[in-house]
């Protein structure tokens, strides 16, 4: 019965699905979790490229896809920011490997933190649904 209510609370016709949005960004920090990972296990591959996912900010500017209106002709057209697939641009070393450990784990920190807000936003929001239809 909860999962019915949270269904028909949470999605709106001219809002944001807020759980729906959690799950993208939790999807979004494995995903990122993962090719770092890869990262840091080919650090003494010889001619290795690190990589990183595009940023979260392109999935939510697919997700909500708002465009802007000109209201007045002589407004300026606006422009969306664009996401793209990031190559880092690091030192190589005499094998041609551009993975850099120190950088790559001061991503896994921040990920993993960024992981850890996603997972206590989501618990929260479950928590004040559970009290408002009454269930512990």
């Amino acid at each position: 019965m909860l999962q019915a209510d949270l269904a028909r609370f949470t999605t709106h016709d001219s809002g944001t699905d807020v759980l729906d949005l959690a799950t993208r960004r939790m999807k979004w920090l494995q995903n990122r979790e993962s090719v770092l990972a890869g990262n840091i296990a080919n650090a003494n591959t010889p001619g290795y490229a690190a990589h990183d996912v595009s940023q979260f900010a392109g999935i939510l500017n697919d997700h909500l896809s708002v465009s802007l209106a000109r209201t007045e002709t002589d407004h300026l057209a606006g422009t969306a920011p664009r996401s793209s697939i990031t190559l880092n641009a690091g030192n190589n070393s005499l094998d041609g490997n551009q993975v850099d450990l120190e950088t790559e784990l001061e991503k896994i920190t921040a990920t993993d933190d960024q992981q850890r807000l996603a997972t206590n936003t989501y618990s929260t929001y479950m928590s004040m649904f559970s009290i408002v239809l009454g269930s512990s």
